[in-house]
Order: structure tokens, then sequence, then C-alpha cells
């Protein structure tokens, strides 16, 4: 039995060190794997802190732009309270506004005004319906 006791002694003993070479070449692999996980994620850190700094350029300029706007529609607003009130202190204020004035009070574009009142002959020789 001495002998048979070697030889299984002998034999788990190759077996552990198979094993414990396997788990080490296994603990390479990880490692090399984690070192590239590491440096995606550190890729994505960039990435993830770039689309902030631009997000928050976009933010800032939103705002500045809504700033803007909010200043110049309370310019238009003064210069129509302006108007108006020009307008109803003079003695024409029961009369019709020209169609110039109100398209600009409406806001509308010289071209939309312009098709509704085009009364140029076409080439085919007919007037344009209204």
């Amino acid at each position: 039995m001495n002998q048979y006791g070697l030889i299984s002694l002998l034999l788990v003993a190759i077996c552990l060190g198979w094993y414990a070479s396997s788990l080490s070449e296994d603990l390479n692999i990880t490692k090399k794997e984690n070192k590239s996980l590491v440096a995606a994620v550190k890729d994505r850190d960039g990435t993830i802190s770039a689309l902030k700094d631009a997000t928050d350029a976009d933010r800032r300029a939103t705002e500045e732009q809504l700033k803007i706007e909010q200043q110049k529609r309370a310019k238009a607003d003064a210069e129509n309270e302006k108007l108006r009130k020009a307008l109803e202190n003079n003695g024409c204020s029961n009369q019709q506004l020209p169609d110039d004035v109100r398209r600009i009070l409406r806001r509308e574009t010289e071209a939309a005004a312009s098709r509704a009142t085009d009364l140029r002959v076409s080439p085919r020789g007919t007037a344009p319906a209204m």
C-alpha cells in the first residue's frame, strides 16, 4: 500500500499542479480583459464629460437666446403700444388703417400679402381669381 499511496500522492500532486497552472492562465486572461475594460470606461468617461460640456454650452446659448428674444419682444411691444397711443390721440383714429399698416401690425410677410393682392395679368391672359 505504501507504493500505491506514493503513486496516488504523485498523481494528486500532478493534478493540483495542472489545476494551479490552469487557474494562473485564467487569472492572466482575466487581468488582460480587465485592462481593456478599464480603458473602455476611461474613454466613455471622456465622452460623457464632453457631452456634459456640450450640453452646458447649449443650455447657456439657449438662455442667452431667450434673453435676447425677450428683449426684442419687449421692444416690439413698446413700439406697438407707442403706435397705438399715437393713433388713438390722432384725429384719424376713426378711419380705417391702410393695408400696409395692418399687415405690419399683424406681422404678415410681404410675400403672403402680395399673393392676395397680385392683380397682374397672368401669361394666359386671365386675371387671377380672388
